[in-house]
Formats: C-alpha cells, structure tokens, sequence
C-alpha cells in the first residue's frame, strides 16, 4: 500500500499530539477552604486549570486521535497495486502525414505483451488491448502530429500501468517532423519522471509547392520573397500549387482551388497605416511595421498577431483550399528582404494544411526528447488526482467514531457559588 498525499499523514499526527497535550490540562476543582463569612468568597468560576501527570479522559483521546488519524489517511489516498511486471513500457507511435510505412515495422518490433500503446496524429489514443490487430492497421494519415498531445496520454497510459508494474519505461516511435512540435512539447517531455527513449524513423517527403503570384504589379512587395520560396523550395514528386491573389479572387482562381490548389488571397496595404506588430506563423516570428487587415472569422488559423487575434485563416475548398491574410505589408523598405518575414512567408504561402512543412527537426532538437538513466517510478507516476478506494470507508469511520465522543463525552458539572 502506499499514499498519494502523505503529507495528510504527517498533519493528522501533529493534530493528535496537539490533542494528547489538551489532555494533559485538567479542568479541577480546587481544594476547599474554611472561610468566616461567604463575603471573603472571591467571585468566578469555582474551577482551575492544572497540568496532569498522564492524559485524563483516555477513552475520549483514544477516540479523538484515532478519528484525526483515520481522517489523515483518508485524505492521504491510500492505494493498494497489485504485484506485476517489474518493468512495463508505453510506447507512442507517430501516425500523422509526415511518416511512413517503417514506424508500423519499428512498433512491432518493439512492442511486447503488455505494453500500452499511445497512437498518435493531431490527437492521441491509449491502446490496452489488441494492441497486434492496432499495429497491423497502423498507417499514415493526412492530419498533423502533435507531440504534446502524444506525451500527454502517455502519462496517462502510464499512470495506469504503475498500478501493477514496478517502473515504466517511454519510447517513442516518429520521425520527429518539425511541424509536430510546438511551444508545449518540450515542457511536457520534461514532466516525464524517468527514462525515455527516441527511436527516430524515415520522415515522408515533403510536398514541393509552385507558387504563382497573380499581380500586374512590377513592384510587388511579395514579388521578392516568393522568388527566393520558390527558389528554395523542396521538390516533391507531384508538387502543389499555391496561388496568390493580390485583389478579389477570380473564377479562375477558385476553380484551382477545387482541383487541389491553395488560394491565398493576400490583399495589399490600401490605405492601413503599418505600425510595430509581432506576428506569429508556424515556427516563426516577425517584428516588423505592419498593418492589420480584415479577415473572414471562419477557418483555421494559420498565423496570429502578438495579442492572439487572428492574422490568417484557411478553410477547405473542393480539393484545395482558401487562405485568407490579414497581413498588410509596406510597398516601401525592406520589410519583405528580412530572413523573418521569409520564414513567416513560408507558412502563410504553404500548400494547404502546411504541407511543406513536414521536414525532419533537428538533430539537436531531437536529443531534448531523449533521457538516460532509471525508468519512471510507479510511485513518481502516480497522481494525487487518483481516485482513492478506501478513503469513502476510512472518513466513515472516522464520522462514526466523533459520533461515538459526542456519546461519551462527559457532561460538565457546574458548581453553585
């Protein structure tokens, strides 16, 4: 047996220390004394208090104290765990866009009898059983990953194998894309109590994108910065088009929208005053005079303004989809030529859902999701928000036993002047 809060334990303890002390100060009647005339009688209360060589009452204080100590292990959880394997394992398995066929060879591989598996793409599933037919299933998605989420059930997914296993054991199965990683994922992996271990697989190539700016404009602000795109980027086997337009959509363009292509419609600055914005899109960030424009409240952001509201949206169309930004950019200066506005370009000009962004994370960025040493303790997994079977039955007997003091509780005589 073991306690998620113990520290209820240690409180209930010095509360009944405190009630061993009480006792041990008697309320007496003093010794009588023979006075001449009830004058001389001093006025109060015909008692006094004094200390006592052992506690008075003791069926009362053994009652008081046992009820403050069945309270402090109520309040403690105790939690019983059955006798299991010495060593049990989650295992999260990457099946967003970004994988391929080798993450499903990799998990059986790994996998035992008994592991939990934790399956993962924007969200994630806990696998108890049939985690075999789970795997034979297994294949890659359209939708994108989320490590977060993935980290976040597997403590959950660990949490319940603690209850009969020793320690747990994390690995994780991905590509480790960079589009599946955000600003929580770290942060989460460093809650994670004990061990874990990154087996990395193939990442799925990304998709080239052809970007076409649909302006008669020779000075085009954006002219520059979907040059150098388009000169950087990947080559895919079938690449995606994204179109961009600078004024209202035409039919022409929304008919490419439904054959697969991404329509950006990115107005320009018209007469919006720029000013010092942060701006936030995918992995990156731009300070830059800016102005704020209009966009449709549906859709799902893309990119945002450093107070949260929204500076570009997308919705499907057909097989493609629609973007809209609210980004206004100078005519003027060299806003456009910072290497910022380029990584922030990068995703507001994306194929749809960010296609283009599936490129593997780093090396370095990889080791942060990597730990040596001791797997995870059953007792460091556990959470003080986990139900407690005995404590309904331990606070009802301490209830039952302050109902049983009430009872024996000695009336107290009062002494007439």
């Amino acid at each position: 047996m073991s306690f998620l809060a113990p520290v209820w334990l240690v409180a209930a303890a010095i509360a009944s220390i405190g009630v061993v002390a009480l006792h041990l100060i008697t309320t007496q009647r003093p010794p009588p004394s023979e006075l001449p005339t009830a004058r001389f009688v001093p006025q109060g209360d015909a008692r006094a208090s004094s200390r006592a060589a052992r506690p008075t009452d003791l069926l009362l204080l053994l009652l008081r104290c046992a009820a403050l100590l069945l309270m402090g292990a109520a309040f403690a959880g105790p939690v019983t765990h059955a006798r299991g394997t010495s060593l049990a394992r989650v295992v999260v398995i990457d099946r967003s866009r970004g994988t391929l066929a080798d993450v499903r060879d990799s998990a059986v591989a790994l996998t035992r009898s008994g592991d939990a598996l934790v399956l993962f793409d924007s969200a994630a599933t806990i696998v108890t059983s049939g985690a075999a037919d789970s795997l034979r299933a297994l294949a890659a998605g359209h939708a994108r990953g989320s490590l977060s989420a993935a980290l976040v059930g597997a403590r959950r997914a660990a949490r319940d194998l603690s209850r009969g296993a020793d320690s747990v054991e994390l690995v994780i199965v991905s590509p480790l894309t960079a589009d599946e990683l955000d600003a929580a994922s770290a942060a989460t992996f460093g809650r994670w109590p004990g061990r874990a271990r990154l087996v990395r697989t193939a990442a799925a190539r990304p998709v080239g994108a052809a970007v076409i700016l649909v302006s008669d404009d020779p000075d085009d602000a954006l002219r520059a910065p979907i040059a150098a795109l388009n000169a950087t980027a990947a080559r895919g086997a079938a690449p995606a088009t994204v179109r961009v337009v600078r004024s209202g959509p035409s039919s022409a363009d929304s008919a490419a929208a439904r054959d697969g292509a991404a329509l950006v419609s990115w107005p320009r600055i018209g007469s919006a005053a720029p000013s010092a914005q942060g701006l936030w899109a995918g992995n990156a960030t731009l300070v830059a005079p800016l102005a704020r424009l209009a966009i449709p409240a549906a859709g799902r952001p893309v990119a945002r303004w450093a107070d949260g509201q929204r500076a570009a949206a997308e919705w499907p169309l057909g097989r493609g989809c629609v973007r809209a930004v609210g980004v206004g950019v100078p005519s003027a200066g060299d806003v456009t030529l910072q290497p910022a506005f380029g990584a922030v370009a990068r995703s507001l000009l994306a194929p749809c859902d960010g296609a283009n962004l599936w490129a593997a994370a780093s090396d370095s960025l990889a080791k942060l999701f990597e730990r040596p040493g001791a797997a995870a303790t059953a007792a460091a997994l556990r959470s003080t928000d986990e139900d407690s079977p005995l404590a309904p039955w331990l606070l009802a007997v301490a209830l039952l036993l302050l109902a049983c003091e009430l009872v024996v509780r000695r009336v107290p005589v009062e002494y007439a002047a």
